[in-house]
């Protein structure tokens, strides 16, 4: 059965709007992922771990949000970050639209999980939970999904452009990785101190030790990620 948005017409969604089926709207970013991957790195793991967690699960899945909320990177070339006030516009028109046409239960994922980001589709969700109490809105990001059985396959620390990241890219799109690119980097200095600028403290773009990756790593924390994402899905889905 169909799941995905883009592959339905307008009467297949309209049938399942009578079914009542609940909608996931997935959110990656355009953000530099360090000088060994591609800066649509979290669009594209948002999109794999989505279909894959979302497949079965009762839920559809609208098309995927590339843009985002990227502070802390914006400096760096390639990194497209929408300010706050226009992402929080964007994500209310897409809840109040989703919302017009009967959806009932309304899930925002992201795997971009940027503090200021979160924030944001956070504000967004309860602006428009006030003014619209038979909507159920909720918010779920990459971090949901990192559990302790995930974080044994890692020797690191899960951050930026990091070793899980990049294992997941080595697994679902290794042609996009350049291995022989990656560095160890790890924030520096002031962990206190608010920064205009994170390219002060950042300088390839990487926090975390990548150089840990593997594509067999990537295809456990893939499975075991959207199998976490689908027994959210499940658990909201049998929600009164």
């Amino acid at each position: 059965m169909k799941y995905m948005l883009e592959e339905m017409t307008w009467v297949e969604i309209e049938k399942a709007l009578k079914e009542k089926k609940p909608i996931l709207v997935p959110f990656g970013s355009v953000e530099e992922h360090g000088p060994h991957l591609p800066i649509s790195t979290d669009s594209d793991l948002c999109y794999a771990i989505v279909k894959k967690g979302a497949e079965n699960s009762g839920f559809l899945v609208a098309p995927i949000v590339n843009y985002g909320l990227c502070r802390t990177t914006r400096e760096f070339p390639g990194t497209v970050s929408l300010r706050f006030d226009t992402l929080k516009q964007l994500v209310r028109d897409i809840l109040f639209e989703l919302a017009s046409q009967g959806f009932k239960k309304i899930v925002l994922f992201s795997f971009h999980a940027g503090s200021t980001h979160l924030v944001t589709l956070k504000e967004a969700a309860f602006e428009f939970s006030l003014e619209n109490k038979n909507v159920k809105v909720y918010l779920v990001s990459s971090m949901d999904l990192a559990g302790e059985d995930l974080l044994k396959i890692l020797e690191t620390t899960p951050q930026h452009a990091c070793e899980l990241e990049t294992s997941l890219m080595l697994f679902l799109k290794p042609e996009s990785v350049q291995m022989e690119k990656a560095v160890d980097e790890h924030a520096s200095g002031a962990p206190f101190l608010v920064r205009p600028s994170g390219r002060e403290w950042l300088k390839t773009g990487v926090m975390g030790d990548p150089r840990k990756a593997s594509a067999e790593k990537g295809e456990k924390i893939f499975k075991l990620m959207a199998q976490r994402l689908r027994e959210i899905l499940i658990s909201i889905q049998q929600e009164e």
